[in-house]
């Protein structure tokens, strides 16, 4: 196994708020890739591929749709929180059809043509070598399996009714940081390309959630400038007391703003001629 340093990433896996900072992105993304991964007929039986797993809420719903008869690998660099029992007292490892294994996808390999389905949401645009982790990627599919990839564009962040400005000084320090850590903030449009230049027949579409200051999705976003903050103002991008202004703006139910663009990208891997696929 490979040995990880922190600064290979954007957050740090082992922040004391970070599984706040992961279930709170949940509560903003969870629909809409419930939605699609119905959409893609997700049934019983299917062996499925979590690759970045957060909090588990993705592969809790793999297991649920796919049943005893199904199979759901999880993955991830940190574990734990995937592991532990849940304020309800269960626990992914609860579930017989679901294997929690620490592995990192830049540099390990999965088990060739196994998976129906593999899924990675908000984790692509943060690695390197991206091309390599899609292939590592296919590779694991099934012949007629599906890679569902699920990264952003943050242009749209923070747009407003309030003002053309609202938080954009904050968007444009935070993104900035992040790029320079790694993070592509086209990464949804990098992943079409990747699935494309791999010879799966892909499609791609994007949503975009409307957030309401105070709500579980605008403290997503106050607990990422808390992680950002000390970065921004030690880099001098943004001051203190400008900070706290930004977080009290997040706070305040009378501001609505839009999330950044998540684009959905869907590639099935090729059925050999003379071969059946599901």
């Amino acid at each position: 196994m490979s040995t990880i340093s922190e600064q290979d990433y954007v957050f740090n896996p082992t922040w004391v708020k970070e599984t706040e900072r992961l279930r709170t992105n949940e509560a903003i993304w969870d629909p809409g890739t419930f939605e699609r991964m119905d959409r893609l007929g997700v049934a019983a039986g299917w062996r499925c591929l979590e690759v970045g797993a957060g909090s588990g809420s993705v592969a809790c719903w793999l297991a649920d749709r796919t049943g005893p008869t199904g199979r759901v690998l999880v993955t991830d660099l940190e574990t734990r929180r995937l592991v532990e029992r849940q304020e309800t007292g269960w626990s992914l490892a609860d579930l017989p059809q679901v294997e929690v294994r620490r592995h990192d996808v830049r540099t390990e390999e999965f088990p060739a043509e196994t998976f129906d389905l593999i899924h990675a949401r908000m984790l692509v645009q943060h690695l390197p070598d991206r091309a390599d982790v899609v292939a590592r990627m296919v590779r694991a599919l099934r012949p007629g399996g599906l890679l569902f990839l699920e990264d952003t564009d943050s242009s749209t962040l923070f747009r407003s009714s309030h003002s053309e400005d609202f938080l954009q000084d904050i968007r444009a320090a935070g993104y900035g940081l992040m790029r320079q850590s790694g993070h592509d903030p086209r990464g949804g449009h990098v992943d079409l390309q990747l699935l494309l230049a791999a010879g799966l027949e892909t499609t791609a579409e994007g949503r975009a959630v409307m957030v309401r200051g105070g709500s579980d999705q605008a403290r997503h976003y106050m607990l990422w400038l808390e992680f950002m903050r000390s970065r921004i103002t030690t880099a001098g991008l943004v001051d203190d007391a400008r900070i706290e202004l930004a977080l009290e703006e997040m706070a305040d139910p009378a501001n609505h703003w839009l999330s950044q663009v998540m684009i959905s990208t869907v590639g099935r891997k090729p059925v050999p001629e003379g071969d059946s696929a599901r």
